[in-house]
């Protein structure tokens, strides 16, 4: 292939996910610059890739279609001719879902027999974080015998040792709403988030150590906004009805889309969560963040962008990070050990809050 003007890439990993992806496509635009570069993504999190100045079609796939809606979609989908597919997911959905699509070539990641649904697999092996892993990857494409007629006359290093982060550029319209909405609760000023959420148990901190820690940074004078999706308004409420100091203390869960959270994010003096989505960002809008990480690989998922990033992670318990969605001991020590005298203190010395 010597001549690519059209591309698709199949991603329907989680928010935290797609945000590590954004070097990836900032390289993958590199490479192919005058090409359309299309993204296949989680219905869910679609919403933040559409401001990616590097993509020129973001479409929304949503993983509880019946398998009638997800054919229709993929046909649709092959109407646009791609000429180069990419999975850098690697599940069976994907592989099914980029097959439908039908590319004249592609590539990505395959193992357990996924592999037959691709022209060329890559190999995946993570063991590094997932920013340099996807920045493997454009380098292994240039390397492909699929496009050797295409990158015979050049080829970029993409230099996996220097540290690359999302960087989310929020529009004015979603600015304008999120100061809206902040106004409309009385909150104008700069504030610390809390984000009690996490798409697994096993990555929430427990519910009444949010509620401890807003408290003392309450009566530390600063002001506590809570935010999350629509699933986190109840886990939220529990929260609420639990903390003294209810007038430093305020709730956006559930009331926000993903860039208008995006944008309140961006607001923020600090943002302190588990390892999920919208940690990543506040990371990636430039806000200073604290990540609490128990059963999560740090090495492969913190949080990273041109703010302070800093972990909270119990470093003398050798169960962790197991990965896992329940705790295999049924302790749940990585998280109870954190405590948050623990996380106020820690913050207070990187200079965080003061």
């Amino acid at each position: 292939m010597k001549n690519i003007k059209r591309i698709v890439v199949v991603d329907l990993l989680y928010l935290g996910d797609l945000l590590f992806a954004h070097p990836f496509f900032e390289g993958l635009r590199e490479l192919f610059p005058e090409a359309r570069i299309d993204l296949v993504a989680n219905s869910n999190f679609s919403e933040i890739m559409r401001v990616n100045p590097n993509l020129d079609h973001v479409y929304s796939y949503n993983k509880n279609w019946t398998t009638a809606r997800s054919y229709k979609f993929a046909k649709k989908l092959k109407m646009n001719n791609y000429q180069l597919g990419i999975n850098i997911h690697g599940n069976w959905r994907t592989a099914l879902l980029l097959k439908l699509i039908s590319a004249d070539k592609s590539i990505g990641y395959g193992g357990k027999g996924r592999g037959i649904f691709l022209d060329e697999q890559v190999e995946k092996n993570i063991s590094s974080h997932m920013i340099e892993f996807y920045l493997k990857f454009l380098n292994q494409l240039q390397q492909s015998q699929l496009l050797k007629k295409y990158f015979q006359n050049k080829k970029i290093e993409f230099d996996n040792s220097r540290e690359s982060y999302p960087v989310l550029r929020v529009d004015e319209i979603y600015n304008r709403s999120a100061a809206k909405k902040l106004k409309k609760i009385g909150l104008d000023e700069k504030f610390v988030v809390l984000n009690s959420g996490g798409s697994w148990k096993t990555k929430r901190w427990p519910e009444e150590y949010f509620a401890e820690i807003a408290d003392q940074l309450a009566e530390k004078g600063f002001r506590v906004l809570f935010v999350g999706g629509p699933s986190d308004t109840e886990r939220v409420s529990y929260i609420l009805n639990k903390i003294e100091n209810k007038k430093m203390v305020y709730n956006l869960s559930g009331k926000t889309s993903l860039l208008e959270l995006a944008a309140v994010l961006k607001k923020a003096r600090l943002v302190i969560s588990g390892d999920t989505g919208p940690i990543h960002v506040a990371a990636a809008v430039g806000t200073n963040t604290t990540a609490i990480f128990g059963p999560s690989d740090e090495d492969k998922y913190a949080p990273r962008g041109r703010g302070k990033n800093i972990l909270i992670k119990d470093v003398d318990l050798n169960c962790r990070p197991c990965g896992e969605h329940e705790c295999p001991l049924e302790h749940f020590k990585c998280m109870r050990e954190l405590s948050p005298k623990m996380v106020v203190e820690r913050i207070e010395t990187e200079g965080m809050i003061g």
